[in-house]
């Protein structure tokens, strides 16, 4: 009985498995090999160290009058003239309205009269009692007669009095028909005009002047940066920096500091005061605020050398072993290229390039220590 022999196509079905097998189990041995022998990633380490650095708090603030006028008449009246134009920047003491004054005229007229006829009875009055005081010696009046006498004099003298100040008052009132300026600066929009009658305690001002030079910023920072200032103002005057419309930086001192934190936003409001004589800082106007609050300690990094997770902004550490482990962090600003930070010790290791693909616990090789800004 003869065999049978194999078909030409199971043979070389079986052939072409094993050509499989082989390839797979060579290129998976050849693969894992590299796996394993992975080169740790390049790190460059910056040590943690403690230097003074200025103290400068950034914040947004704006412009804002230092002074304010709303011109109110003190009398009533019709406009007879206005001595500027609206938008105009006044001196202080510089006309600005005229009102009509006949009223007031004729009531300095009436004072003056009231007093020439009061004054023109007290003159009568002291003479009777002159005449009578020689009479009264020689016992040709009565004690009566003699009272009537002083009693006219005190009247009359009480009225004359009463008529003098009637005329100071008429002419002060003549005065404020008259409308001058109270301080320097920028005048707003006219709110009255030649004819307009105008009473005191309007809810509209005439017209509104606000002082352009000196001028404000006004802006808040945290509660707490409220220490940090108040230390450096005990010190020197603590100054403020902002640009003025030409993109200049101009220095004011700092002039005010509100007496409570708000318990709703947890910040204080301050002031500074600047030089305005180009009128290049608006009232209104947003500002970037920088306050010099002098200098402190702190632990700096180079901003790169920090990350930010899911819970939050943390630096990589390579312990004694060149293993690389995370410390959260608090960044508390940058500043002149330096992050100002919380959560490190003087002393320890950051990694500060090469940290991107770095996980807990990973092997690094360190290749050097990068110059920082805490470098000395």
């Amino acid at each position: 009985m003869k065999l049978s022999r194999p078909k030409p196509l199971i043979i070389i079905s079986l052939i072409l498995a094993a050509f499989l097998l082989y390839f797979f189990i060579f290129r998976h041995s050849n693969n894992a090999a590299p796996a394993n022998k992975t080169a740790a990633p390049l790190v460059s380490l910056t040590q943690v160290k403690s230097v003074s650095v200025p103290l400068i708090f950034s914040t947004q603030g704006h412009v804002v009058t230092l002074n304010q006028a709303d011109i109110q008449p003190q009398v009533d009246g019709t406009v007879k003239s206005v001595a500027f134009k609206e938008g105009d920047f006044v001196k202080q003491g510089q006309l600005l309205f005229t009102l009509n004054d006949s009223t007031q005229q004729a009531s300095l007229r009436h004072a003056n009269a009231t007093f020439a006829e009061s004054h023109a009875l007290l003159v009568k009055a002291q003479q009777d009692l002159a005449r009578g005081r020689d009479l009264k010696a020689r016992h040709y009046i009565s004690a009566s007669d003699w009272d009537t006498l002083k009693s006219a004099v005190q009247q009359y003298s009480a009225q004359s009095n009463a008529a003098e100040q009637d005329i100071r008052t008429a002419a002060v009132q003549l005065g404020y028909t008259r409308i001058y300026a109270p301080v320097s600066g920028k005048t707003g929009a006219l709110n009255v005009h030649t004819g307009s009658l105008v009473q005191p305690g309007s809810s509209l001002p005439m017209v509104t002047i606000n002082q352009f030079d000196p001028i404000g910023v006004s802006f808040t920072l945290p509660e707490a940066d409220l220490n940090a200032v108040l230390s450096a103002q005990s010190k020197d005057p603590v100054k403020v920096w902002v640009k003025n419309a030409r993109g200049e930086a101009v220095a004011g001192d700092l002039n005010f500091i509100n007496n409570a934190v708000s318990t709703n936003t947890g910040t204080i409001s301050f002031k500074a005061q600047f030089s305005n004589s180009n009128n290049l800082l608006w009232p209104g106007t947003y500002k970037v605020v920088h306050i010099d609050a002098g200098s402190q300690n702190a632990v700096v990094l180079p901003p790169q050398a920090v990350q930010n997770g899911p819970q939050g902004q943390f630096v990589y550490l390579v312990d004694s072993a060149d293993k690389a482990f995370t410390r959260p962090v608090k960044l508390l600003r940058i500043q002149q290229g330096m992050a100002i930070v919380q959560g490190v010790t003087v002393g320890e290791n950051v990694v500060v390039e090469g940290g991107n693909n770095l996980w807990p616990g990973m092997s690094v090789k360190v290749v050097g220590k990068a110059m920082t800004v805490g470098q000395n």
